[in-house]
Parts: structure tokens; C-alpha cells; sequence
């Protein structure tokens, strides 16, 4: 018995349904003809609407069927796979965008859209170029999510056990959110909120106001510009580096805390109990509270550093 996959995809409000693909033969069931250029991978007698040349060839692997949509124009895009069907869709301007797989790799490349959805059970999302566009992520079990560059007014992505990677993240509101699985970013604008339960935390560079909470993982941020930022973890370390420059009513709780000694305090207090401390105090001012970093762990270190701009974005300075 030969293998079968469905997969659809909508366009202009209008759902075709595909006919079943057999790995015997790679042929349209209704007419008997190969797979050819037309939307859907289906025959042109399958497809009298004439919308075929508005996409690329379906892609057929041994692995399942999959789907390549290039250059499709401002319409709704709703693609889904079964199996290991993967998705790849590149260069891309339409008003909604929905990809949903189970174990197949969704690689998305250059897209715009007004909504970005994407769902797999299994499988990775790779973002390459830019996703332009109010984005929702989300992924179970292992499933991996490695973007380069985000951009829209909200972004909200979640994994399970996968890594969530992203280089660049513009955003006005933005909701990262793992159980098991680590969270890596690079240059964050905008009000952003991460959350794990035992992944570590790592912000290369945040501009605007973060709040990072963890169980069991350690965070790592780098402050560029940040206004108000506030960072827990239950069990982990903390560590926050700042440019020298940097000014910032600073509050830090943990059962140690260090201080650089290039890094200078003003006001200092100190209040240790039971095993723990929390040192308050400004850095490069006075009397000054709207800008803000606290952060608080029970039963780890808090590090508090000075780091160049070169150095954050891990350039080699002589």
C-alpha cells in the first residue's frame, strides 16, 4: 500500500481541495498526468481558475510531499501538511499568512503579511531574511524555532522542549515563552517578555523594557538602552552587563551578589537576611527612579557587569 498525504491551500477566500498524492507515480488521481507547474501540483484540467502561475511547483520528496510558494501578491495564504510534508515560502506579500505542519520543516524566507501564523507539532521553522508582520508562534514537543529577523507591532512565539533563536527582534509588544527549551536572542527593541521554566535566558542587546523570568535556567542580558527592566529566576544566576555609561537605579537580591569593581554605585545600601542579600543603588546618578533594573533570585548569584557596545555585539576590539 503506497503512502498518502492531503495538504491544501487557500487563496482569495476560496479552499480547493488536493487530490491524494501516491508514491507510485507522482500523478494527478483524476487525470493521470504528472505533477506539473500548476498551484496546487495538480494538472491545469484540475485548476480551471487559472491561478497556477501565481506560485511555484509543489516539491515532491521521498520523504512526503511538500509545499514552494514564491511571489504569490496580496492575498490570504493557508498552507498545511501532514506527515513530513515540509513548507517553504520565500519573497512573499500577502494580507494573512497560516502554516501549519506535524513533523515537516517550515522555512520561511522574505515574508510580509498583516498576520503571520505558524504551527507545527514536530517539526522546525527557520526564518531566513525578514518576517515583516504581527506574529504568532507556535510549536510542541522538540520542535525548534530559529528566526533572523522579526519585525511587526505584536510578536508572540512559544516552544515546549526546542530552542527559540532569534538575531533581531523589533517590536512594540513581544511574549517569548519556552518550558524546556533555551532562549537565545540578539539585538531586542521594544517591550518584550520572556519566560521558561528550566531554559536560560540570553539577550545580546535590549533597547526598551524587558522582563525575563525563569524556574531553573540562568539569564545573561546585555542593557544597551533599556528603560525599566526586570529579571527573575527561582534557582539560577543572573547576570546583567551595562556600558559604563549607563544610568539606572539598580536593585539586586540573591544569596551573592557581585559587583565589578569598574562599575561604580552611589547610595549604596545593603540588607542581608538569612542567607540572602539585596543591594540597592544609582549608577552614574542620583535621586533618579524612573530608569530601573532589578534583579532577584533565591538561590543564585547575581553578577553585575560592565561591557562595551563592541564587546555585546562580540566584535574583537585591539
Amino acid at each position: 500500500m503506497t503512502k498518502t498525504c492531503w495538504w491544501y491551500i487557500r487563496l482569495h477566500c476560496l479552499q480547493f481541495a488536493v487530490h491524494k498524492l501516491s508514491d507510485a507515480g507522482n500523478r494527478c488521481r483524476k487525470e493521470r498526468t504528472p505533477i506539473c507547474t500548476s498551484l496546487l501540483g495538480c494538472c491545469p484540467r484540475c485548476l480551471p481558475w487559472g491561478l497556477g502561475t501565481r506560485t511555484a511547483p509543489v516539491a515532491r520528496s521521498s520523504e512526503g510531499p511538500s509545499a514552494v510558494v514564491t511571489k504569490l501578491g496580496r492575498a490570504d495564504l493557508d498552507i498545511k501538511t501532514w506527515g513530513t510534508g515540509c513548507v517553504k515560502v520565500e519573497n512573499m506579500e500577502c494580507e494573512n499568512c497560516r502554516i501549519e505542519t506535524e513533523k515537516g520543516t517550515s522555512i520561511l524566507n522574505s515574508i510580509k503579511s498583516h498576520t503571520i501564523h505558524v504551527q507545527t507539532n514536530g517539526g522546525k521553522i527557520i526564518g531566513l531574511g525578514s518576517l515583516h508582520g504581527n506574529t504568532d508562534i507556535h510549536v510542541t514537543g522538540e520542535s525548534s524555532v530559529n528566526i533572523e529577523k522579526l519585525q511587526g507591532t505584536s510578536i508572540s512565539i512559544s516552544t515546549e522542549d526546542g530552542l527559540l533563536k532569534t538575531k533581531y527582534l523589533y517590536a512594540e509588544s513581544s511574549f517569548l515563552s519556552s518550558a524546556a527549551g533555551d532562549i537565545l536572542l540578539g539585538s531586542v527593541h521594544g517591550d518584550i517578555t520572556i519566560e521558561t521554566k528550566t531554559g536560560n535566558i540570553t539577550v545580546d542587546s535590549a533597547d526598551g523594557c524587558l522582563k525575563a523570568s525563569t524556574h531553573q535556567g540562568m539569564i545573561d542580558v546585555y542593557v544597551s538602552q533599556g528603560k525599566n527592566i526586570d529579571l527573575k529566576s527561582q534557582k539560577g544566576s543572573i547576570t546583567v552587563k551595562v556600558p559604563a555609561s549607563f544610568k539606572a537605579y539598580l536593585q539586586l537580591s540573591g544569596s551573592k551578589v557581585d559587583v565589578s569593581p569598574e562599575i561604580e554605585l552611589k547610595e549604596i545600601q545593603s540588607a542581608p537576611k538569612d542567607g540572602h542579600i539585596t543591594i540597592t543603588g544609582h549608577m552614574n546618578q542620583l535621586n533618579d527612579t524612573d530608569q530601573w533594573i532589578k534583579a532577584t533570585t533565591q538561590n543564585g548569584t547575581i553578577h553585575l557587569k560592565s561591557q562595551s557596545w563592541f564587546q555585546s555585539i562580540k566584535l574583537q576590539v585591539p
